[in-house]
């Protein structure tokens, strides 16, 4: 690169530097957030939302048994069979529905009836020796013969048991007005029920907490106690295992039912996502600030915004247009109208993408030539591919520093390292993580640098949760409960 693209880029890296300080006031301002959320029905804008869930209980490995899950993530409809073998290991059976278009914006009866018909005809296909005892007569027989199920709803949702919780809003193109403010499980229930489907819903799902309790399960306790779960994929979240007297929000009434059952601890679904909107400690770039200005909640989710995949590629876009409107780059194009249209569209530059400029050592990065080519119609010459790889380098590391912040504060919060060399587990799961080149590597050298130092990073294990949406909605309906 020449000196003067040499160092505006390297201005722009530095914008995107978190130094040990700074990660370290994040980690004391989360549990801050944290416990404002814990003690606040409403926390509003200002505090994570810090949802009780319900779940009492954290899976072991041993539990046995064949357990459902329904999961509407969006626009298609998962049903599942799965069986908890004992071991730490479980078989899965899937089947995948599309929802259809007009099913999005009719009614709750219409949506819910084929919702209902969907688990029916997978039981009848699976499990048909359940209809039996449906069919015979005995309610006694039939009521303990139905299969539960856990219901993942991935949709605003205020949760006051472990198996009811009225819906907020609609999202991802759904618009069933008559569903608002409904009990999204008795609704499923209903129509399980008129179709004489012997299935219970028995617990109503987050797919952060399916990734806690699906790591619980398979991790064999080998890497210490999982209480942690969370979520780098195209959004982010985390959920914990939290101390009933900590939780100050709940009902005197449901502390003193659970104090009664001898249950000390309720998974709380943190909505991390929306941790610092304030901005007190989270690093504001002028970057950030364009993205949430075009995002569909501006001022929200401002942890979100600078963490997930839905993000870091538009982070990335609005850097390249502010270089070319510098005349650093791209200078073949006189205009920011004259730039390809793709680079001029919101959202199409891809975390994915990013991901091969990332790692490309090919020959004049001509892998990331190709990508950009493709993705964006974009021609570059190689001290552009050079400059766009050393940025998307900075916005990488940047969300990655940022991703152990949550993670080492729940720690620390939970006093996770008690006790006499204590490992511990965190499960994780998202096409970030996942994904993403080195990213989980980043993560950890930034957990060295917080509170927990060199060697508490040594003692956390992150491990990918596989089917945590399936197989943790599944063990949700076992909260509390044994088969």
């Amino acid at each position: 690169m020449n000196s003067t693209v040499k160092a505006k880029v390297d201005e722009i890296t530095q914008a995107f530097e978190l130094d040990k300080t700074r990660l370290q006031d994040l980690v004391e301002l989360f549990n801050e957030s944290a416990d404002y959320g814990l003690a606040h029905t409403s926390a509003g804008r200002e505090a994570m939302p810090m949802i009780p869930t319900f779940v009492t209980s954290i899976p072991t490995g041993k539990e046995k048994g064949v357990l459902l899950a329904a999961d509407l993530g969006g626009t298609n409809f998962r049903v599942c069979s799965v069986t908890l073998n004992g071991d730490h290991t479980f078989d899965l059976v899937q089947s995948k529905s599309h929802i259809p278009t007009d099913l999005m914006t009719s009614s709750s009866e219409e949506l819910f009836s084929y919702l209902a018909s969907k688990i029916g005809a997978f039981v009848r296909q699976h499990h048909n020796e359940k209809f039996d005892a449906e069919a015979s007569g005995d309610a006694a027989a039939a009521e303990a013969g139905k299969l539960k199920l856990g219901f993942t709803f991935s949709f605003p949702v205020e949760q006051t048991s472990l198996d009811s919780g009225t819906l907020i809003r609609w999202t991802k193109g759904f618009d069933i007005p008559d569903t608002i403010g409904q009990d999204v499980v008795k609704l499923l229930q209903s129509h399980i029920d008129k179709q004489k489907i012997p299935v219970h819903v028995a617990a109503l799902a987050n797919d952060t907490v399916g990734t806690l309790l699906a790591r619980s399960y398979t991790g064999e306790n080998k890497e210490g106690l999982t209480s942690l779960g969370c979520i780098f994929g195209t959004g982010t979240n985390g959920a914990y295992n939290e101390k009933i007297d900590n939780i100050v929000k709940l009902p005197k009434d449901v502390v003193a039912d659970l104090k009664a059952k001898n249950i000390t601890h309720m998974v709380i679904n943190t909505e991390w996502g929306s941790f610092d909107n304030e901005l007190k400690r989270l690093p504001v770039t002028k970057y950030d600030v364009e993205v949430d200005n075009i995002s569909s909640n501006k001022g929200y989710h401002m942890f979100e915004k600078r963490v997930s995949g839905m993000f870091l590629g538009e982070i990335l876009r609005n850097v390249l247009l502010d270089l070319h409107s510098q005349g650093v780059l791209f200078t073949q194009y006189a205009r920011k109208e004259d730039l390809p249209h793709r680079l001029r569209t919101p959202w199409l530059l891809s975390s994915e993408g990013m991901s091969l400029f990332e790692i490309d050592d090919s020959t004049n990065l001509i892998a990331t030539e190709l990508e950009l080519k493709n993705m964006l119609r974009l021609p570059t010459t190689v001290e552009e591919r050079l400059a766009i790889q050393q940025i998307t380098r900075a916005i990488a590391k940047r969300a990655s520093h940022l991703a152990a912040v949550p993670i080492t504060a729940l720690v620390i919060k939970m006093d996770a390292f008690k006790g006499h060399n204590i490992e511990v587990d965190v499960g994780v799961d998202g096409s970030v993580v996942e994904f993403y080149p080195g990213f989980r590597t980043m993560m950890r050298d930034a957990i060295a640098d917080t509170q927990v130092g060199a060697k508490g990073e040594r003692r956390l294990h992150i491990n990918i949760s596989k089917d945590g949406s399936s197989v943790g909605a599944a063990l949700c309906a076992l909260s509390n409960d044994t088969i």
